[in-house]
């Protein structure tokens, strides 16, 4: 509220700290806050005292309802709705004319993912027989010849199940998935040197 703040807490101390500005409206501002969550108690903490979810990315569609779920939870203990939450959520986008070369540029990034969050691929429908695989292969830190090595074990519909890889058409139906599961605002994560097709592809659309 434009207020000078001193704070006395236990890990920060601060003393008459203001916003400085030089020029322009000194009216209190009115900036959302939103929060990036995972979990599900801070998906729900996300629901109860924020503005908006920033969701997370490399989780297939199917895995929002989960999360939605828990954004409602917390919207409800203060008497809000979930439509009262934005639900922005980030998309990884692996766009090219030549659809072997999207998957591919995805794998890896997935690969690694898979070997870290095993728990969350496993609830975005990634099967188990799959992680066995790579977590035989892939351990963490992991080098750059097991993430290699894994990259070979991580098939074409599994970078598809978490990601928007493929030709201009598959990628914007695929982000459509995540709108349709309940994101409000998809935020691309680009892959790959041609951003421009990606901008091009959803300015059509």
């Amino acid at each position: 509220a434009m207020e000078t703040v001193t704070f006395d807490g236990e890990f920060v101390q601060c003393r008459d700290v203001k916003i400085d500005i030089v020029h322009g409206d000194r009216s209190p501002k009115q900036v959302p806050l939103y929060i990036g969550a995972t979990g599900d108690q801070m998906l729900a903490l996300g629901g109860e005292i924020a503005d908006g979810v920033l969701m997370n990315y490399l989780v297939s569609p199917q895995y929002n309802e989960n999360a939605l779920r828990h954004i409602e939870s917390g919207a409800k203990r203060v008497g809000r709705t979930l439509d009262d939450v934005d639900r922005p959520q980030l998309v990884v986008v692996s766009m090219d004319t030549d659809r072997e070369r999207a998957l591919d540029n995805a794998r890896e990034l997935v690969t690694q993912y898979l070997g870290q969050q095993p728990h969350i691929m496993k609830a975005s429908g990634v099967s188990e027989d799959v992680l066995a695989e790579i977590q035989q292969v892939l351990t963490w830190p992991a080098t750059e010849e097991q993430i290699r090595e894994a990259m070979k074990l991580v098939p074409d519909h599994v970078v598809q199940l978490i990601t928007a890889s493929g030709t201009p058409d598959e990628v914007r139906s695929k982000v459509q998935e995540y709108v349709d599961a309940g994101t409000t605002c998809p935020v691309l994560y680009p892959l790959g040197d041609d951003v421009k097709m990606m901008i091009d592809a959803f300015a059509r659309s």
